[in-house]
């Protein structure tokens, strides 16, 4: 029988493996899809399992070194399951340019097995895309940054180029050298439950309404304009709205709705809007009962 391990945890995706698809929102609210790199550039994500001050010392580390990355054709980025506000802000706290992966609900990381099976949360582990789009490196743990220049070098098939010279104060735009394909995303915006009964009940208004509760907090007290898709079965249920446009996340207190419009956007949504206070602050019609 398995070990409550083997239950708990699972190996690395293998090298060589075609590479789990991506499609992330980075800090500066940059869309990042890997298939956009495919054929142009190597990827390193750098999955993060904590945002403390020993993670930050090394990627401090990395960032000094991302210059003779991208001489490697070799993007870098760090992914975590943060928030953007979060991660922009400890991104600009370190000085650093390199660009943090807004990974909600720890999707990308389950899909490169950089997390439990369990818990939805990133471990520490760097995973290399080549060229190619097949898996080239992937390892638990932060290594050394000189040894992931070799290993970049090593698929590149030339020396990295020599250490850069001390580097200028950092850029306060944090607007790094190596611009990252994909369109901006638009923000979430967040509304009082007015406006946001304002955009629902507009004439011929194209918006709906997602309550992301569980069914018994919807069944209890719910707008009678809602349809629930609790936030945990969003990212598998999400094309059973029809659109992914004028789109209103509520739910009891505004934090699982911001986290669902968060993902709705880090896969290119648009105009999509947060409940303030949900459905405790909610002044419009309400209805109970099984649906």
């Amino acid at each position: 029988m398995p070990s409550l391990l083997n239950l708990l945890t699972w190996k690395p995706l293998p090298v060589g493996s075609p590479a789990t698809g991506l499609s992330l929102t980075a800090d500066d609210g940059t869309w990042i899809k890997l298939a956009d790199f495919k054929g142009n550039l190597h990827v390193m994500l750098v999955f993060l399992r904590s945002l403390n001050e020993g993670t930050a010392e090394w990627f401090k580390r990395l960032d000094a070194e991302r210059p003779r990355f991208e001489a490697l054709d070799c993007a870098v980025f760090g992914v975590n399951p943060s928030r953007t506000d979060v991660l922009r802000a400890w991104r600009q706290n370190l000085g650093v340019e390199t660009f943090l992966l807004y990974d909600p609900l720890a999707l990308a990381a389950r899909g490169y097995r950089a997390s439990g099976r369990l818990v939805p949360g990133c471990r520490d582990q760097v995973v290399i895309v080549g060229k190619d789009g097949t898996v080239r490196f992937n390892e638990r743990g932060l290594p050394s940054v000189d040894r992931l220049l070799d290993v970049v070098s090593g698929i590149e098939g030339r020396e990295p180029p020599p250490p850069p010279a001390p580097p200028p104060p950092p850029n306060s735009s944090g607007d790094g050298q190596l611009r990252t394909p994909g369109a901006p995303s638009a923000a979430v915006k967040d509304v009082t439950g007015e406006e946001a009964l304002a955009l629902l009940t507009a004439a011929d208004s194209p918006f709906l309404l997602v309550d992301v509760r569980t069914k018994r907090e919807f069944e209890g007290s719910r707008s009678p304009l809602a349809r629930l898709i609790p936030v945990d079965e969003l990212p598998h249920r999400y094309g059973e709205l029809g659109q992914t446009t004028h789109l209103v996340f509520v739910c009891q207190g505004g934090g699982r709705s911001a986290s669902a419009a968060e993902f709705m956007t880090s896969i290119g949504a648009t105009h999509v809007y947060n409940v303030l206070g949900g459905m405790s602050e909610w002044r419009g019609d309400k209805v109970s009962g099984p649906t």
